[in-house]
């Protein structure tokens, strides 16, 4: 219908029955794009007009991409050469992208075009193959974390799409690296793509402008009982099976691996993970202390409601879900992140909510609150002052201080309140990557709400004890680090709280990816987790990965469960990132490898 409406208009305005056929194609390709930006645009229109976005970033951004394409493609309609590579890019973006969406067994097949694209790019006569090979490989990473991650928008848009940007082009890096290595030595070219594309999600784990959230291993987290194996392996195994099976296809694909034998070595690899998987989760016993712990959703919108709302009247309805969340048998009470905001660490004893928190733990003898505030920190004179260091422009005490994304702990026994300070902040939101290195990103800060300063830190895992228990707090965003959680475990954890404001996304895939990302750290430590979100999905998770009590998205709830508290030490909790330390290894090998015989035939060349 659209191409016979695209055929009538150009017929009354160019003489279109006279065109070439390539012409006529470009015509076409043309008015499409023109067609799916102004679906972009009455999207953006009717988004404009929200309170609550939903799903309208996807419509808008893909739609808007692809019109981008099309108006592009229009030029390049005439080169036969490249009349399918669009399309294996976009099927790569695509592919990879859904399997983040509770999809994940597409990551199996999700490189697959882009290699197929790179293979008959190389085999081509184009003059400028490295700037095609990039334009494809940022083409396919941009539609990825498009479909897999547009729900970012909601809580910032112009970030996000810079988010988007900073990420496909960081992806393009191992991707290239690949291409270049692959050029001088065929046999290593496979080799170098799954050490270059681990080394690439090592370092988006630990660097400042960390956002791991598409690591390959993570999107495996919808289908846990196949990746039982994560308590020896770590999300990197995960990555490392993907990028396996996908390399061996294309293998299998080129015929560079004989496919008698090729098949029965792509299904041995494919399966048997998963038979392991299925016998650990079927032989694992769950054992343990048993704890009863209680859980509250509040439920406040956090564009809207939630820093709106006077604080006392947040703090009844605390109350009111905290009650039916305990019994006399309760050890623990978890509220969200961020529950009540510039609580000064220093005046816990004179702050009215801190003894509110204390009147309600009072209740019984052996209940503990664990709950996450945004704290205040003070510096006294002469004390040394933090990255995050803010300085009171209105004079008077403190002269300097730092704002921090904090978790705390309230004993009915009374004692001192143990501070946990969030330590893996949000780019942009909580922190300022590299700001003294990249201040013309300033204004990009500002407009996430964040600001130059970011929020204080601290240097240790530290872990929250009550009697003979002790439980790791984590703040939101930290439950998708996997070593970086086991510090709490190495300190001594013996169950995993973590505390998160999910409504920021809205009823999108966002708050479904964070809690299955979560899930993965009750697998790879073997932990239970207990997890209160102020809105999204607050439920009770056990060591081998299994959900109890699961809340839904929109609704005040009040859980209690019992949870095995274990002191158990998996093989991952000890070798940490081994795998990923092995692949920086060997890429560093192949590196020098290759600059070893670059400088020797240029050595040999000018003999």
């Amino acid at each position: 219908m659209i191409f016979k409406l695209l055929k009538s208009f150009f017929k009354i305005f160019v003489p279109y029955r006279h065109m070439n056929p390539m012409k006529k194609q470009s015509i076409i390709t043309l008015g499409i794009g023109l067609i799916l930006i102004g679906i972009a645009g009455f999207f953006g229109y009717k988004m404009y007009n929200l309170k609550f976005w939903g799903d309208y970033p996807l419509y808008i951004f893909l739609a808007g991409w692809f019109g981008f394409l099309c108006l592009l493609r229009a030029r390049k309609a005439a080169e036969e050469e490249h009349k399918y590579m669009l399309f294996l890019s976009v099927a790569s973006g695509l592919i990879l992208g859904k399997a983040f969406v509770y999809t994940s067994p597409l990551l199996f097949i999700g490189f697959l075009p882009l290699l197929v694209l790179q293979h008959q790019l190389e085999a081509g006569a184009s003059k400028s193959k490295n700037l095609y090979h990039w334009v494809y490989a940022f083409n396919a990473f941009a539609i990825w974390n498009i479909t897999a991650t547009y729900w970012v928008a909601n809580a910032a848009l112009f970030p996000a799409l810079v988010a988007f940007f900073l990420n496909s082009l960081f992806m393009t890096i191992p991707w290239m690296g690949m291409l270049a290595v692959g050029r001088r030595f065929p046999k290593l070219k496979y080799l170098s793509f799954i050490a270059f594309w681990i080394c690439f999600e090592w370092v988006h784990h630990a660097w400042d402008i960390s956002w791991p959230w598409l690591t390959l291993g993570n999107g495996l987290a919808f289908f846990p009982k196949w990746i039982q194996w994560y308590d020896t392996t770590g999300v990197y195994g995960g990555s490392l099976w993907i990028l396996i099976i996908n390399c061996l296809l294309a293998s299998l694909y080129f015929k560079q691996l004989p496919r008698k034998y090729g098949f029965s070595v792509l299904g041995l690899i494919l399966l048997l993970p998963i038979g392991i998987s299925y016998s650990k989760y079927n032989n694992y016993k769950l054992k343990g202390k048993s704890v009863e712990v209680g859980i509250v959703q509040p439920n406040y919108e956090p564009h809207y409601q939630k820093f709106e709302v006077d604080q006392n009247l947040q703090m009844i309805h605390f109350e009111k879900y905290s009650r039916a969340a305990f019994t006399p048998n309760t050890k623990y009470l978890i509220w969200p992140e961020t529950s009540f905001e510039y609580i000064d660490i220093d005046q816990f004893n004179s702050d009215w909510r801190i003894k509110r928190m204390k009147d309600l733990v009072s209740t019984y003898s052996n209940l503990c609150l664990v709950t996450g505030i945004g704290s205040i920190k003070s510096f006294k004179a002469g004390e040394e002052l933090s990255n995050a260091v803010r300085e009171n422009k209105r004079g008077g005490f403190p002269k300097y201080f730092e704002i921090q994304n904090s978790a705390i702990q309230v004993c009915s026994a009374g004692g001192e309140i143990p501070v946990y300070v969030k330590s893996k902040l949000v780019p942009g939101v909580e922190t300022f990557p590299y700001r003294h290195l990249l201040p013309f990103l300033k204004p990009v800060v500002d407009k996430l709400g964040g600001s130059v300063q970011g929020l204080g830190r601290q240097r240790e895992r530290s872990v929250f004890e009550s009697g003979s228990t002790k439980i790791a707090p984590v703040i939101c965003y930290e439950s998708i680090y996997g070593n970086y959680i086991g510090d709490y475990i190495r300190n001594g954890a013996e169950a995993i709280f973590i505390m998160t404001n999910d409504g920021w996304w809205d009823d999108t895939p966002g708050y479904h990816q964070h809690l299955a990302y979560g899930i993965l750290r009750a697998i790879e430590f073997r932990k239970p987790i207990a997890r209160s979100a102020n809105t999204g999905i607050s439920c009770f998770v056990d060591a081998k990965g299994d959900v109890s009590l699961p809340t839904s998205y929109g609704k005040e709830a009040s859980l209690i469960s019992l949870m095995l508290f274990n002191k158990e030490k998996t093989i991952y909790l000890q070798t940490g990132d081994l795998i990923a330390m092995l692949c920086i290894a060997m890429s560093a090998c192949i590196l020098l490898f290759s600059l070893f015989k670059f400088l020797t035939i240029r050595f040999s060349k000018n003999q």
